[in-house]
């Protein structure tokens, strides 16, 4: 990618940021990060930034390429952890004192109140930045693990991305950050998107290494069944809302992975792949009630969740012997009967 380029819009939709002024850099970024200090380690005149952002709750995500070398140096009180991945390139960084480089094969982790600073951003490597709130990571683990933590995790800085399941988390990511840039996308559906937040930070603290990780892949004590009924109440009495497992945890006084077993144990699924079941009567009732004049199928899959229209038509085939749009044509037909006189 040339200078040049970056003065070339890519069109009306285009989500990238672009700037040739190294004070107008440190204020976007600053904005959608923290307040840093950026120096010039190349040519102040081939200097350029281009980057694309996108916030998925408590997690922001950003996609940058600075055009020369430069330096960044940030404050020591933050309130997030901090994932580097190079998507290109290499980034050296200074963590608590010590030298640390990322690759496209290993990411750097940075925890809320140490000292960050990148002391060697080549110019022209692409970075993936992302930003999670320390509150909603540390209270996911507590949910998981069903204890206080007393202090920030201790996260190694050092992240492998080798593994398949770090790769998955990345590609996750990545997934997201693209589709949040389509201003129609259902991502932006609370029923969609808090699933979502919740798995990419669950996603975060299974892949990542931490003193709490050992007890994440232990197999937990299944959730006595009374906190099972309770969960399947709440789900069927509110499965329009944006429900996740620490919520219906938190609601049935038992851990994430606690509940989770005691749905695998007693229902042979989890419970957000019971919530989508619940959702899924619920948009097959809709459609058999709908008038099909001012209904689609793909209006009542929205309504309930469901963004990948193929994926609702094999689940609700599956679950019914129809298609959506046969129980929508069955509702017109029904309709049309004339009363027996």
């Amino acid at each position: 990618m040339n200078a040049s380029h970056l003065d070339a819009p890519e069109g009306p939709s285009d989500p990238w940021f672009r700037t040739r002024s190294p004070e107008q850099a440190m204020d976007v970024r600053g904005a959608a990060f923290y307040p840093h200090r950026l120096r010039l380690l190349g040519s102040s005149n081939n200097f350029a930034l281009k980057q694309r952002v996108s916030h998925i709750g408590p997690i922001t995500v950003g996609d940058t390429v600075y055009e020369t070398d430069v330096a960044v140096e940030f404050d020591d009180d933050r309130a997030h952890y901090h994932v580097l991945i190079p998507l290109n390139g290499c980034l050296e960084s200074r963590y608590r004192g010590q030298p640390l480089t990322s690759t496209p094969t290993l990411a750097s982790i940075y925890r809320p109140d140490a000292e960050m600073a990148a002391t060697w951003w080549p110019g022209g490597s692409r970075h993936l930045a992302v930003k999670l709130d320390q509150v909603a990571v540390d209270r996911a683990l507590e949910a998981l693990v069903q204890g206080r933590l007393d202090s920030a995790i201790e996260f190694d800085p050092a992240l492998p991305l080798t593994a398949g399941a770090a790769q998955e988390w990345v590609r996750l990511l990545v997934l997201v950050h693209r589709q949040l840039e389509n201003p129609d996308s259902m991502l932006g559906n609370s029923l969609v998107l808090a699933p979502l937040v919740e798995s990419l930070i669950h996603g975060f603290l299974l892949v990542a290494n931490h003193p709490y990780r050992e007890s994440l892949t232990t197999p937990a004590e299944p959730g006595r069944p009374a906190a099972v009924g309770d969960a399947m109440g709440l789900i069927e009495a509110e499965p329009h809302l944006p429900l996740t497992t620490s919520q219906l945890a938190m609601h049935c006084h038992v851990s994430v992975r606690s509940l989770q077993e005691g749905f695998r144990k007693h229902l042979g699924m989890s419970p957000m792949a019971y919530l989508r079941e619940v959702r899924l009567r619920r948009a097959h009732s809709d459609l058999r009630a709908a008038d099909p004049s001012h209904t689609t199928v793909a209006a009542v899959a929205h309504r309930w969740g469901f963004t990948h229209l193929g994926r609702f038509a094999t689940a609700h085939k599956r679950m019914y012997g129809e298609t959506p749009h046969e129980a929508l044509r069955a509702a017109n037909s029904a309709q049309r009967e004339p009363l027996a006189s």
